[in-house]
């Protein structure tokens, strides 16, 4: 099972339909639940291939180029200093560094844009993260039931414990009381 964490955007401006006292009405909410972000946490095989091209699918442009140029940093670092057999183990460690935080540049961009982490949810795959956390929602809106309203359950008189045996407490077995 995958991890994925749900983001949704916070600020005003990205939903309409805030009421007067400021805060968000049914309608602001079910905007924002619409345009809520699932992402999944964990390793990614594409960004340990190629995490320059997985850095540019998930739109981290900043993260992209730094990664292409500590990429060719390392080559030519390693060729001015006669290390070049080092040069592809380092960047094989560069390419593990992307593929296991590349997620979370992902989360703390979507962050930085506004949106607020709300829940982390154990699924299979996106559907069932999806089907889980809108259940989730709809679960929520729905009125408790008051204990209040439910009467209280009669308990019946309890018939008295037995009393111990007359031989004593019993030690060893529990059936055994002693005799031979």
């Amino acid at each position: 099972m995958a991890q994925y964490v749900v983001l949704e955007p916070r600020d005003s401006k990205a939903i309409s339909g805030k009421v007067d006292t400021g805060f968000p009405s049914e309608i602001a909410t079910e905007k924002s639940a619409e345009k809520a972000v699932f992402v999944r946490d964990g390793f990614h095989l594409l960004a340990l291939v190629l995490p320059f091209v997985w850095l540019l699918t998930q739109r981290l442009w900043f993260e992209a180029f730094a990664v292409l140029g500590i990429t060719i940093l390392l080559g030519l670092v390693g060729a001015y200093f006669g290390i070049a057999d080092a040069v592809p183990l380092l960047t094989l460690l560069v390419s593990l560094f992307v593929a296991l935080e590349g997620v979370n540049w992902k989360i703390a961009k979507l962050r930085r844009q506004g949106f607020v982490e709300k829940a982390v949810i154990d699924a299979s795959d996106l559907e069932e993260a999806e089907i889980r956390y809108f259940y989730s929602l709809e679960d929520a809106a729905r009125p408790a039931i008051s204990l209040a309203d439910k009467p209280a359950p009669e308990w019946a008189q309890q018939p008295p414990r037995p009393t111990y045996s007359s031989f004593g407490s019993t030690i060893g077995f529990v059936g055994h009381r002693g005799e031979n």
